[in-house]
């Protein structure tokens, strides 16, 4: 029998705060065997959950109805009533396992299904190729992703080609030794990619970084850029210098974008490596706090609270529902200090959590989760009366596995689109509703 996921919980719950005034009888199961015992499994896969219900002495209990629903971690994948894992993503899966015996206590039961990344296929190393000084050091950054470009965490193998020209240790700091060519190759399993380097003779006689010296704000990025030169004053180009920060409440990249975390002094180094050139920058708090007063609610019992959007008119906005929750609410805030619900529109969901109308107000798109029918996608409703939306058209297709959220662009050259996300696989949908009485889908983006 199949039961939805809400049930499911709802009989655990029960189970684990049955009052003791009740008599029902206790179960003649006394645990539960699942099978595989390696519950780990590839992102994007499948895996089969299989339960024994045995008795005291280990014998199969019969007629024992095994019922499985996701217990969390409503993103990375599907569980389906029978046991069946679907994947979408890496993480961990809780999955609740109930147990039933007609006229008995449910034995309940919470395993946690391990979903990685598939084996290495291919490996990304920065910067990608690299021309230095002698004497310069840069640190190569590799990463690890699989077939589905799920990020792994292995630990990459260096080696250099040429190491009089370039040395490199096995957390990827490279050292230009001498003038010449070298290639360094990052491998992680099967997967191995070439890096190449060129080193030149060290000709800098000075280095100048500009701004030589800068106040801003934490959390201000500020650019720098550095100008070698050899001793006749020429410009040496061609040449990255390596970036670096102190003290460590703060980051530059490689291009020399800085950014500072806490209020206080810094020193941004710009280094080409027998020479370098340093920047001062003093950074006071943002003070961004501003006092706020709550000047009306609107409490709801029903359903847990999900996103709002506030109508471009500034008098309506739109709230959606969770927990359990199968609707949106229209709400008239015109008098901030006494908000009222105009009208709701019921959908087939069990969540409805992102809103967002276009940017002219006309209409008003949704997303859908945990439909009864497995069609969830999204929901497109009219504004013509922003009081009371009106449903006229919905996406189903391939975001069946439910949308958690959604956002509405409007460019005069390309329209007006949607980038939604897919429950399922991870994906980024783009649909255009230009025309918002037949979305279609012109894109996706996958990771």
């Amino acid at each position: 029998m199949i039961v939805s996921a809400f049930a499911l919980l709802a009989v655990m719950q029960q189970a684990q705060q049955q009052p003791t005034q009740m008599q029902t009888p206790p179960s003649p199961i006394a645990r539960l065997v699942v099978h595989p015992q390696d519950r780990t499994m590839i992102a994007g896969d499948t895996l089969r959950l299989r339960v024994e219900a045995l008795d005291a002495s280990g014998r199969p209990v019969p007629n024992a109805q095994i019922r499985f629903a996701q217990a969390g971690a409503g993103f990375e994948g599907v569980v389906e009533a029978d046991g069946l894992i679907r994947s979408g993503s890496t993480g961990v899966m809780p999955v609740g396992i109930a147990a039933v015996v007609p006229g008995a206590a449910p034995v309940v039961e919470r395993v946690q299904i391990r979903m990685v990344p598939g084996p290495a296929a291919r490996v990304e190393v920065q910067p990608a190729n690299s021309r230095l000084a002698v004497g310069q050091r840069v640190r190569l950054a590799g990463r690890a992703f699989s077939a589905a470009g799920d990020e792994r965490q292995d630990r990459i193998a260096y080696r250099s080609s040429n190491p009089a020209v370039a040395r490199v240790n096995e957390q990827g700091q490279l050292v230009a030794v001498a003038p010449g060519q070298a290639r360094v190759t990052a491998t992680a399993g099967s997967a191995t990619i070439a890096v190449p380097v060129t080193v030149v003779a060290a000709t800098i006689a000075s280095v100048q970084i500009t701004p030589s010296s800068r106040e801003a704000r934490t959390g201000d990025v500020i650019r720098f850029g550095a100008s070698p030169r050899d001793a006749a004053g020429r410009a040496v180009t061609g040449l990255t210098p390596t970036w670096s920060v102190s003290p460590g409440n703060g980051q530059v990249d490689a291009e020399g974008a800085f950014v500072g975390y806490e209020p206080g002094e810094y020193v941004v180094t710009a280094n080409y490596g027998n020479r370098s050139a340093d920047a001062v920058v003093r950074l006071t708090a943002r003070d961004v706090r501003r006092p706020l007063t709550v000047v009306g609610r609107l409490p709801r019992t029903a359903f847990n609270t999900e996103e709002v959007w506030v109508h471009p008119n500034g008098r309506f906005a739109y709230l959606g529902t969770g927990g359990g929750g199968d609707r949106l609410y229209a709400i008239d805030i015109s008098n901030p200090a006494r908000p009222t619900i105009t009208d709701s529109l019921v959908v087939d969901a069990r969540r409805v959590n992102d809103l967002m109308t276009t940017p002219d107000g006309r209409f008003l798109v949704f997303t859908r989760e945990g439909a009864s029918t497995r069609r969830n996608g999204i929901v497109i409703a009219s504004l013509e009366d922003p009081a009371r939306p009106k449903p006229i058209a919905e996406f189903t297709e391939g975001v069946t596995a439910g949308v958690h959220s959604t956002f509405v662009y409007q460019q005069p050259k390309h329209g007006t689109h949607v980038y939604l996300t897919n429950n399922g696989t991870g994906a980024l949908h783009i649909l255009d509703i230009s025309d918002p009485y037949k979305p279609r889908e012109v894109a996706q983006w996958r990771t």
